[in-house]
């Protein structure tokens, strides 16, 4: 199997996983370098094939839906609404060729593409979200016409799950404008549709899973004021939401159902890493399984007794993993990667820590080296949010960092998810509070111990709500950082209400961000105290944190006497706000690594002597 792009060139991320409606065929889009490239597997009884496929212009937002006979149809977004669908059937050797023919073009806000039921005659549906208000649902043709409308309905629609086996109707989510998510089940015969999950107006409903062997449908819904799993039978009134499910503070969700209907794969995120279970609604049953260290993310499939599934660890790039059960020892299936070798590169070499927080242990990962404390060049990382963190898996950023010889910190403070009710919901309402001071603890501990070894200060770099975090850690110990990297920040909760579009304003307003005992750090008014260089960069198309919270912190740290080239580097892309904080281009890359080892002085390596940082212990 192949892990490199064109002329040798690493790949550095694969996104938009995506499975036949047998489970034959996967396809994935792997980006190598700033080039995107169509990668197919082959999932057989016996060992993957993976190809990547040449000739076919990509890019990361291209929407992929794989045929079981290997064919391959491709959503792909051509200017601001426009959107072409083309087919690719396959060759002898069972893969997409590059002979292509277009399906249509569809005019929407966004959309995406559902496989049909196994066995189904069309390719698949292909959704549109037209606007507030509307959306539709499309049958896809191998002959013309090749996109037929269906049914135009109310709202936004996502998600979509087949409830019977022939095709004839579908469970999907409906939001409508200024309302509440609920599920909603559309005839296709006659584009007839009612509401089917909905527990009230103040909560959100989502169908997530539905088997058509057993009508058994997995849901969810905040109405108890917190995300909770349930399940239920399609037709039978009654829906269980059983305490197996639910872990306070650990966010999970249902990856897959098995081909029986009988069974439900669970994931849940533990802190910097995965953890996977087999529920079984029959008897309420929850089984761990096995699974080494790292991130999984959706789709999954399941066909028979074999699972597959996108996996990430800091050694590699995401790639699918294969699960396969063993009735003997249900709890402990045989996993493979497919991968033909794991990267030697510095990144690889990653590990999980506990460090000493403000008001208690919190979880890091370090990537690039043991003995990270007294290693040269020290980057701390701060994570979006103000609800995420960092997963034990490989990052690009990262990588790159560690690949030319620095050594990153990724600590989960306060705030965090996957780490329990009270970490969570201690940062909920008090932005740049606990979290900060759990920033502040750990630069107050590396300062302590560097100095004395006469080590330089790390650099602190945070993405989105992290580049706040790290713009007010800077400014509140200007002595403690060689420099400062920030990401498409945000000023303040309440500059970036004043500026931001409405929902996320509402996301500020749920997450407590204009709370009457918000701590209100505005990095507007602390900047005079900020000494360390700065490198600030933001997406001009940033549609989450506008462009403009970046460029009033420009103006007015020129006007404090920053100077541009030298203690500040001011940077605008042509992107939007993944293109900033996910998506990493070359370039990016490349400014972020020469900043850092430009503002991190060399003074021969790491110590020997350095103590290793205490191991978390997963099992």
């Amino acid at each position: 199997m192949s892990t490199n792009g064109p002329a040798g060139t690493e790949i550095s991320a694969r996104m938009g996983f995506a499975f036949s409606p047998r489970g034959l065929r996967a396809a994935s889009v792997a980006v190598a370098g700033d080039t995107a490239l169509l990668e197919s597997w082959q999932l057989g009884a016996g060992e993957v094939v993976q190809r990547q496929i040449a000739g076919l212009a990509l890019d990361r937002a291209t929407r992929l839906l794989p045929l079981d006979d290997g064919s391959l149809v491709l959503w792909q977004q051509c200017g601001s609404q426009r959107h072409e669908i083309t087919m690719y059937p396959a060759t002898a050797e069972g893969i997409p060729g590059t002979d292509g023919h277009r399906l249509g073009s569809l005019t929407a806000l966004g959309g995406y593409l559902l496989p049909g039921p196994a066995g189904w005659s069309a390719p698949g549906l292909a959704v549109t979200v037209d606007d507030a208000d509307r959306s539709t649902i499309w049958r896809l043709g191998a002959a013309p016409p090749g996109i037929e409308r269906i049914v135009r309905l109310p709202g936004r629609l996502s998600g979509g799950a087949w409830i019977d086996e022939a095709g004839r109707a579908l469970a999907i989510n409906q939001t409508p404008r200024g309302g509440r998510q609920h599920g909603i089940v559309v005839d296709l015969s006659d584009g007839s549709w009612r509401r089917t999950w909905f527990m009230s107006e103040a909560s959100t409903d989502q169908i997530l899973l539905c088997s058509p062997a057993t009508r058994l449908l997995v849901v969810s819904s905040n109405a108890s004021g917190e995300p909770r799993l349930g399940w239920g039978v399609l037709g039978q009134r009654t829906v269980h939401f059983p305490e197996a499910l639910h872990r306070r503070g650990y966010p999970r969700h249902p990856l897959a159902v098995d081909d029986r209907g009988e069974r439900v794969l669970v994931h849940e995120r533990a802190g910097a890493v995965s953890r996977l279970f087999v529920y079984t609604p029959a008897n309420d049953s929850l089984t761990p399984l096995d699974s080494p260290r790292g991130i999984v993310s959706s789709p999954a499939c399941w066909a028979g007794d074999v699972v597959r599934v996108p996996f990430s660890q800091p050694a590699h790039p995401r790639t699918l993993a294969t699960l396969r059960f063993d009735d003997r020892s249900a709890a402990k299936p045989a996993w493979s990667l497919h991968q033909a070798t794991t990267s030697s590169c510095a990144s690889a070499d990653a590990e999980l820590v506990e460090l000493d927080g403000a008001a208690g242990p919190i979880e890091a990962i370090v990537h690039g080296g043991t003995g990270w404390r007294y290693r040269e060049r020290l980057v701390v990382a701060l994570h979006g949010g103000p609800l995420s963190a960092w997963g034990f898996e490989f990052d690009p950023l990262f990588h790159s960092l560690a690949s030319a010889g620095m050594t990153v910190l990724a600590p989960n403070c306060r705030g965090s998810t996957g780490y329990g009710e009270e970490h969570l919901r201690s940062a909920l309402g008090k932005w740049g509070g606990p979290d900060l001071d759990d920033v502040r603890h750990l630069c107050a501990r590396l300062e302590r111990d560097r100095r004395r070894s006469g080590l330089p200060a790390p650099i602190v770099l945070g993405v989105s709500y992290g580049a706040y975090l790290a713009l007010l850690a800077a400014c509140a110990d200007p002595d403690s950082w060689s420099g400062c990297v920030a990401l498409a920040p945000l000023l303040s909760p309440a500059a970036l209400h004043v500026d931001a579009a409405d929902a996320v304003r509402d996301r500020i307003g749920e997450l407590g961000g204009l709370n009457e005992n918000q701590q209100q750090g505005d990095v507007l008014s602390l900047c005079a105290s900020l000494r360390a260089p700065l490198l600030l960069v933001h997406g001009r198309r940033d549609e989450h944190i506008p462009v403009r919270q970046s460029r009033m912190l420009h103006r007015r740290l020129l006007e404090l006497g920053r100077h541009a080239g030298t203690d500040l580097d001011y940077v605008e892309l042509d992107t939007n706000h993944a293109g900033v904080v996910a998506d990493w281009p070359s370039e990016l890359l490349r400014r972020i690594k020469r900043f850092c080892l430009t503002h991190t002085a060399t003074t021969g390596g790491m110590r020997q002597e350095a103590p290793v940082a205490t191991h978390v212990g997963r099992g």
